[in-house]
């Protein structure tokens, strides 16, 4: 949103250092922003721009703008992609080609969402985040939490890579009450436009309870519902094949079919994100009935690199007395993402 006038004040510098950037942003008042027109929803328009971040303007506010990539639009009773989207004359419209010999003039006002559609990725594309975080408990104890975590995704063509990774240790009272880290490494290959063939591997080293290492690795087929613009969905299904080690040096090794969903999706104008992560594991194990390692959460995206988030986590494990677990956290922390 765009009300003080030292912040369009950049708006010169703006066009002269984002020349390669083909959208352009005319307000009302006559100043011109440079950048690249990320969504338009809820009555505001999202742009990013080099100098100064992610900025959000209000449509009453836009006299027109123009983009020459595709963009999909979405007004009252009908959805369709235009080629590019030029600047208009009149204040409050844009020109709309939509493949024919003239464009169609559409007042900016009737857009209800306007957002890029998912490109055929030819070359990499690279994204990922990394937070850092404290627990959140109501206790008298002395606490000293250290929890560290990244995610990181590349996708080249019909091929992407997910790589993960965790790090806790936690103290209580001077003494240590966990101290864990973990890897994931996935890969995909996308036979079809939605439908891919994923490959997982995975280790946890646990310093602290009874079952000190978990190896597990897996393989199944798998459906991206959406991924554009407002966020991604998935799921999947995998025949694991999971291997435990007890601290006293046994192991237990089972077969299990894992199911994965994971959930982003950005919310008023790209403020907030909503996060949901799952996987659940049903072992041939008659010991254990199910696991479910579940993540739920929202994110605050403070700028177009840092964000706040508030995240719950958890555990659970329907077994016998001796494998079942119930553990849930809170937890508060502070993000970078690329």
């Amino acid at each position: 949103m765009l009300r003080c006038r030292p912040l369009l004040a950049l708006v010169p510098l703006l066009v002269t250092s984002t020349a390669a950037i083909a959208d352009t942003l005319w307000l009302t008042n006559g100043d011109r922003i440079s950048g690249t027109i990320e969504l338009l929803q809820d009555g505001e328009l999202v742009m990013n721009t080099e100098l100064a971040g992610r900025l959000r303007v209000k449509v009453e506010n836009i006299s027109t703008f123009e983009a020459e990539h595709a963009l999909l639009i979405k007004t009252p009773g009908q959805a369709e992609s235009s080629l590019a989207v030029s600047a208009s004359d009149t204040s409050g419209t844009v020109n709309v080609l939509n493949g024919g010999t003239q464009p169609v003039l559409l007042e900016i006002s009737t857009i209800q969402q306007m957002l890029e559609p998912n490109p055929i990725i030819e070359d990499w594309v690279w994204s990922g985040d990394a937070t850092a975080a404290l627990d959140i408990k109501n206790t008298t104890t002395d606490q000293r939490d250290l929890d560290l975590a990244f995610d990181t995704r590349a996708r080249h063509g019909d091929w992407r890579h997910v790589v993960g990774g965790e790090f806790e240790r936690d103290y209580r009272d001077d003494v240590k009450s966990r101290h864990v880290w973990q890897a994931d490494y996935d890969v995909s290959w996308f036979f079809d436009e939605k439908w891919f063939w994923q490959t997982a591997a995975g280790y946890e080293r646990d310093h602290i309870e009874e079952i000190a290492r978990r190896k597990q690795f897996g393989m199944g087929p798998g459906y991206e519902w959406w991924n554009d613009a407002l966020g991604r969905f998935e799921t999947s299904a995998r025949l694991d094949r999971v291997e435990l080690e007890s601290r006293d040096g046994s192991t237990d090794t089972f077969n299990a079919l894992g199911l994965q969903w994971e959930l982003r999706r950005y919310l008023f104008s790209k403020r907030f994100e909503a996060i949901h992560n799952a996987e659940a594991l049903i072992p041939d194990d008659p010991a254990i009935n199910f696991g479910l390692d579940a993540e739920l959460g929202i994110r605050y995206l403070v700028n177009s690199w840092a964000s706040l988030s508030l995240l719950t986590e958890w555990d659970y494990v329907n077994g016998n007395s001796q494998n079942s677990i119930n553990h849930t956290r809170y937890r508060l922390g502070f993000g970078i993402g690329w």
